[in-house]
């Protein structure tokens, strides 16, 4: 199911585009992929960008309840609910935006691990998808089909800048305060935070000395995408950021 799902049609995107593009070079060919998808996925970043500004107006409520019944779990559950569906949240929008490209990560994996780039596996083409003579692999020395340590390195650094900037739109956890004063929430959040920032980047570092730069390649070019995203919606929505911190 997942060669038919996504490796399939990722495979055959790739080829795609690589057809249309004047050198058929892999690396080009997976910032376009990559920009087509980031493009695509852009509404629910704007809806999740969205949901963190309204949680983060509606923290001091949802402290006062916690606080309220926080020796009744079942009814803080229920209470909790209702505040989410009047303010129309969805808890799980972010963990959505990671879960959908989850697969297209491993696709694209799969798409050189099994050889089907820079060799074309013509089993693996639709009927429509053009064949590629002579594809370019090789871009600025890095043989995009074999793992690199310097595009390994970037995508972690990227990944660490991306990450820190949307950590700043969860709702502050005071540095100066000692962890047995904080509450649980606070204290979840502050590892989880800790977690994000330094764990992700290393563990992308790690697996982008197993995997083909191409996809490590794409790490580099999602975070990108994603720190000018980052960026544009903050200047957007700046008025209702200015107006949190002054709070």
């Amino acid at each position: 199911m997942f060669h038919q799902l996504f490796y399939k049609p990722m495979y055959n995107i790739l080829v795609f585009i690589l057809d249309i593009l004047p050198t058929h070079d892999v690396a080009l060919a997976v910032i376009v992929l990559t920009v087509f998808i980031k493009i695509v996925l852009l509404p629910l970043s704007h809806k999740m960008f969205k949901t963190q500004i309204i949680q983060r107006k509606i923290q001091p409520l949802i402290n006062k309840i916690q606080e309220e019944y926080k020796d009744n779990r079942q009814m803080l559950g229920v209470k909790m609910l209702e505040i989410y569906k009047e303010y129309k949240l969805n808890p799980f929008s972010s963990i959505l935006l990671m879960i959908i490209q989850i697969p297209i990560v491993f696709a694209l994996y799969f798409v050189f691990a099994n050889g089907g780039l820079p060799n074309i596996n013509m089993a693996d083409l639709y009927s429509f998808t053009p064949n590629v003579d002579t594809i370019n692999h090789i871009l600025y020395g890095v043989d995009f089909t074999k793992a690199n340590i310097m595009v390994g390195l970037l995508a972690a650094l990227f990944q660490y800048i991306q990450i820190r900037l949307s950590l700043q739109n969860m709702t502050p956890v005071d540095k100066n305060k000692p962890n047995k004063d904080l509450k649980p929430e606070e204290m979840m959040q502050k590892q989880m935070g800790f977690m994000m920032k330094y764990f992700i980047p290393i563990l992308i570092f790690v697996a982008s000395l197993k995997v083909s730069a191409a996809v490590a390649l794409y790490w580099i070019v999602s975070s990108v995408f994603m720190i000018a995203q980052e960026l544009y919606f903050r200047n957007k929505y700046k008025e209702e950021l200015l107006d949190l911190k002054t709070k």
